[in-house]
């Protein structure tokens, strides 16, 4: 599925420049009273932080949001540059002309979509030892409007991708735009991916209401258990939707009952059917649990692998696992891998990933030999139906701070 010169991922998220500074003693986190150890939104050039954050004589600049993570990794992973292209919106600033040029050093296509009236996006990260007090500001990260996605530059871009991927933050603020990449998928037979994001989005009854909408469109659906389980709340107390979306929504994501239950996509979805006849599969992590993956279609097919351990001493920051295990799991998808091989690598990868503070690409190449090898003896890459069950203890934590990033 991969080949020639254009992207085969593009992928639409919140671009951010991460920030990093070291804050001794927390003495930015007392000065500006923030909540500390925690990811936060708030008005970083109205308070003076970002202008406090400057004077600093060291800080390193990294591309952020939980998008632009994903496609990163992803180049780190194929080492074919250009293979992911990253659309989004950005602010006509230094600020943007810095985070486009780390992002085309990783290897990574960019068609952003600029604006004069609003500043890039950050993410202030104050580091005091074990401790990341985060900073956002959104900015022009918030602004992508269907105008933005059709133009001269994009169409032949999209048109030649095999996977769309769509971050939960995004749809929250661009819709509209997110449901033309869904129905654009849809039309010309490409892959569509959609990532929850966070808890307190899946609180939010607008961002429920888009998602339903959207579904029928999602090919491949990614969240961890918890923002899983905040979501299906949220359709069961604010939405008025039938007793068996809810009932069949909450038994897969809980495994409990599910083996008893006839689900079809047509239980899962109120909206009308999609035409492409592919099934939707739902990715669901929960930490050092194993990887539930559930393929919807004519008949439902339940997979779960288990998470290797992870010696402790070798993680470092857990920020973007999330990310980086839905980029190992692109990487093979698209390679034509089973869903065992997807779950499995974008494991690996997020492990790797967790051994890097903040989400640095590694220095060395991956071990691309290893997957190339395994897929190419594998003569059968039917979706598995089953695997073990069992999960040996382990330090993998696929959490992500609460940004809409």
């Amino acid at each position: 599925m991969t080949g020639g010169n254009h992207p085969v991922l593009a992928a639409f998220g919140n671009p951010l420049l991460d920030i990093i500074v070291t804050d001794e003693a927390g003495e930015l986190v007392e000065k500006f009273n923030l909540e500390k150890d925690v990811a936060q939104e708030i008005d970083t050039y109205g308070t003076g932080l970002y202008e406090k954050v400057m004077e600093k004589t060291s800080v390193e600049y990294v591309g952020g949001g939980c998008a632009l993570n994903t496609v990163r990794v992803f180049q780190w992973l194929s080492g074919v540059k250009n293979e992911s292209v990253f659309l989004g919106g950005l602010g006509t600033d230094e600020s943007g002309d810095i985070l486009e040029t780390i992002v085309n050093r990783d290897g990574v296509q960019t068609a952003f979509a600029k604006h004069q009236d609003l500043p890039t996006g950050h993410c202030i990260a104050l580091v005091d030892g074990a401790e990341r007090t985060l900073c956002a500001n959104l900015g022009a990260a918030t602004k992508y409007d269907t105008s933005d996605l059709w133009n001269n530059t994009n169409m032949p871009i999209m048109q030649n991708t095999k996977v769309i991927y769509v971050e939960g933050y995004f749809l929250a603020h661009s819709f509209e735009t997110s449901m033309e990449l869904a129905t654009f998928a849809q039309r010309n037979q490409i892959t569509f991916v959609f990532n929850l994001c966070g808890e307190y989005v899946c609180e939010d009854i607008s961002y429920v209401e888009n998602v339903l909408k959207i579904l029928p469109f999602v090919d491949i659906m990614f969240g961890n258990r918890s923002e899983f389980d905040v979501f299906i709340n949220t359709v069961e107390a604010k939405l008025d939707t039938s007793s068996s979306v809810i009932k069949n929504l909450r038994a897969m994501i809980t495994g409990e009952g599910v083996d008893n239950l006839d689900v079809k996509i047509e239980n899962i979805c109120e909206s009308p059917v999609r035409s492409k006849p592919k099934s939707l599969i739902v990715v669901v992590t929960e930490g050092c649990q194993p990887v539930q993956c559930y393929s919807i279609g004519e008949r439902l097919k339940r997979i779960s692998v288990p998470v290797p351990e992870l010696d402790t001493d070798l993680v470092k920051d857990t920020i973007g696992a999330g990310d980086s295990f839905i980029a190992g799991f692109i990487y093979v998808f698209i390679r034509e891998g089973s869903l065992r091989d997807c779950i499995e690598y974008a494991t690996w990868t997020a492990q790797k990933m967790i051994q890097q503070v903040g989400v640095t690409l590694p220095g060395l190449a991956p071990e691309r030999h290893l997957l190339d090898h395994d897929l190419a003896n594998k003569k059968n890459i039917k979706r598995s139906a089953s695997c073990g069950q069992d999960s040996p203890s382990c330090n993998l934590s696929i959490e992500r701070k609460k940004i809409k990033s």
